[in-house]
């Protein structure tokens, strides 16, 4: 028990010990005489009382069977002894309201409690805070929550034996200290019930079919005590008369003098120090070996570490290259993918950055709309400027180019989120490896240093690679690519975006439309049986022949230009009226041209004429 003592206190600093170690807790609810069996144990009034939570912090008390003249107590964190129990009782106070303050919270960090005197046994007991229900005075109003949070932190590992105190003057199914043991333990294997309040029991009822095990067994059974009254309390009754008072209660009452050599205090103690020790002794095989690992694996630190600072100027500069080493090490292996996240669930590192370049940034770039970045007045307005005072028959190149770029900068938010992303990516990579190499982080300063110098680095490369993708866009822009395959469904996009946007806008008519792709006499429609011609032809726009469909209506006098033959609305409209035609020789000897010479409509408009082109001179005419 001692050497479970001290390794109870050597992992008190970590909140959570690293090892599973046996103790014994106490729980139950409040004024179930938690309190009161502590004190009966050690035999001196020591700890505080009062109304509504008493014990507000974990209370680890070392009891130490030693042969000394005077008893005495020393705390944990106060090297001196302490011979006054009083004082001890005012130390408990003034230190847990140091760490849980005087409102009646509560805390989770422990006081450790050594009491070294020759009337005690060698035991180990944890006074936890008792369950309560309703919130007094200053409390927080989930205290009920956090004191059961707490308990069963404690009492669910497999190594503690649980101590749940019930008094015997209330119902058993009641209990709150059996409940929440029940909740861990639903079989008994590790729960001792301990029965307080035994003489202020209705006349006529006892307790004596609970301690025979006839109502909830448990597998350590149940011992009863009875503690000191308040009116004891008050009137200063010594431990010593209040338990020769207890050994006659149990013998002289005929309900339990049949048990009275397995109850009461003393029985109590004797038992828990037994059931203890044997269960330290199953346990001591497997709490050797975890401290030998631990101890095992803390030296192959210290040998990573290096040895201490009275080595020379080069071994030190060796070390400190050794961790820079191992660190570019470390990165190296997690951009191979040869570490493994402890959340396996998502991904991480190179997987991520592959993910963001594969599916993130393409999944960006395929959201974009030209709708989106062209809008009707944005396409209106292009077309104008380029043509300036001229009428537009077809979309001028200079346009087509124009609302194009605009497309292409939309790809400058996707690139740059992506670089972004990347470098965020990368940020957290690099705090991940540094935190995983302890080479490093036993030098503070030099841990700091590489850090800032990973950080500069990659803000540097951040922003080169931001400028370089910066670069390919601009390139994109300044020289449109009409040699690539994509190139056509773009054009004929924007073409078919802007067929409405024309200086004249498109009519609505009923007419119908006779098929002329072969030189044949026109057909009637069956619509309305007006003379109308339909053809494939070459349009002549800035030297280059684009292919286009053409429209004439005799009954609306107007020459009607499509993108494709499927279209709906023509990109322009031309009046025929008081035009010329004629047939001519196309400039490469192959190709018969219709010259339309389209009248100027007022003295400042311009002449202008438009050529069609067809494979022959029948098609033409």
């Amino acid at each position: 028990i001692p050497m479970v003592n001290q390794l109870q206190e050597a992992f008190a600093p970590l909140g959570i010990p690293p090892i599973d170690l046996p103790q014994i807790a106490v729980v139950g609810s409040q004024s179930s005489g938690k309190s009161s069996v502590l004190e009966s144990l050690v035999g001196y009034d020591f700890l505080p009382r009062g109304t509504g939570i008493c014990t507000r912090r974990p209370l680890v008390l070392q009891l130490l069977n030693e042969n000394v003249d005077q008893d005495y107590a020393q705390f944990a964190h106060i090297t001196r002894r302490i011979y006054s129990f009083d004082d001890v009782k005012k130390t408990i106070q003034a230190e847990t309201d140091r760490v849980a303050g005087n409102t009646k919270g509560v805390s989770s960090e422990p006081i450790i409690l050594r009491v070294h005197s020759k009337n005690v046994v060698n035991l180990t007991l944890v006074d936890l805070p008792g369950l309560t229900k309703v919130p007094v005075g200053d409390q927080p109003h989930n205290i009920s929550d956090v004191i059961r949070s707490m308990v069963l932190d404690i009492i669910s590992r497999p190594n503690c034996i649980i101590l749940a105190v019930t008094p015997a003057n209330g119902d058993l199914a009641n209990s709150d200290g059996l409940q929440i043991a029940r909740e861990v333990d639903p079989q008994g294997q590790r729960t001792i019930g301990v029965l307080t309040k035994l003489d202020l029991m209705d006349q006529g009822t006892d307790a004596r079919e609970i301690l025979e095990g006839k109502v909830y067994p448990l597998y350590h059974g149940y011992v009863a005590v009875v503690n000191r009254s308040q009116k004891d309390i008050d009137t200063s009754k010594s431990m010593k008369s209040a338990l020769m008072a207890e050994k006659d209660f149990f013998s002289t009452n005929a309900a339990y003098s049949h048990l009275a050599q397995r109850q009461g205090t003393m029985y109590l103690s004797k038992k828990l120090n037994s059931i203890l020790e044997d269960h330290i002794r199953a346990c001591m095989p497997d709490i050797s070996h975890r401290v030998k690992v631990m101890l095992r694996d803390a030296q192959s630190e210290l040998v990573q570490y290096g040895d201490d600072d009275t080595q020379t100027e080069q071994q030190q500069r060796a070390i400190v290259l050794n961790a820079i080493t191992r660190f570019c090490q470390n990165f190296h292996d997690y951009m191979n993918g040869n570490c493994r996240h402890k959340d396996q669930s998502i991904l991480y590192g190179p997987a991520r950055l592959r993910h963001i370049f594969t599916v993130e940034f393409r999944q960006h770039v395929n959201t974009l709309e030209s709708r989106d970045a062209l809008s009707d007045e944005d396409i209106h307005t292009v077309r104008r400027n380029a043509v300036g005072v001229h009428a537009d028959l077809f979309v001028p190149n200079a346009a087509f180019e124009t609302l194009v770029k605009q497309l292409i900068l939309q790809l400058e938010e996707p690139a740059a989120a992506c670089v972004r992303t990347v470098s965020e990516e990368l940020k957290q990579l690099l705090r991940d490896v540094l935190e995983i190499s302890k080479e490093i982080g036993r030098f503070e300063e030099l841990r700091e240093r590489v850090w800032r110098e990973c950080m500069q680095l990659l803000s540097e490369r951040t922003r080169a690679t931001g400028e370089f993708v910066q670069n390919i866009i601009n390139m994109e822009v300044a020289y449109i690519n009409t040699d690539n395959p994509e190139f056509e469904k773009i054009r004929t996009g924007v073409y078919r975006l802007m067929a409405a946007h024309q200086s004249m806008p498109p009519k609505e008519t009923s007419d119908g439309v006779a098929s002329v792709s072969t030189p044949s006499k026109p057909t009637p429609s069956k619509s309305s049986g007006e003379d109308m011609r339909e053809g494939p032809a070459g349009v002549l726009v800035r030297d280059q022949w684009k292919p286009h469909y053409i429209r004439v209506s005799s009954s609306s006098k107007q020459l009607e230009v499509f993108v494709s033959k499927q279209d709906s609305a023509p990109i322009r409209q031309v009046p025929l009226e008081g035009c010329s035609f004629k047939v001519v020789d196309g400039d490469d000897g192959k190709t018969n041209c219709i010259e339309i010479s389209l009248p100027r409509r007022s003295f400042f408009a311009t002449a202008e004429t438009v050529s069609l082109g067809f494979p022959g001179s029948d098609e033409a005419r």
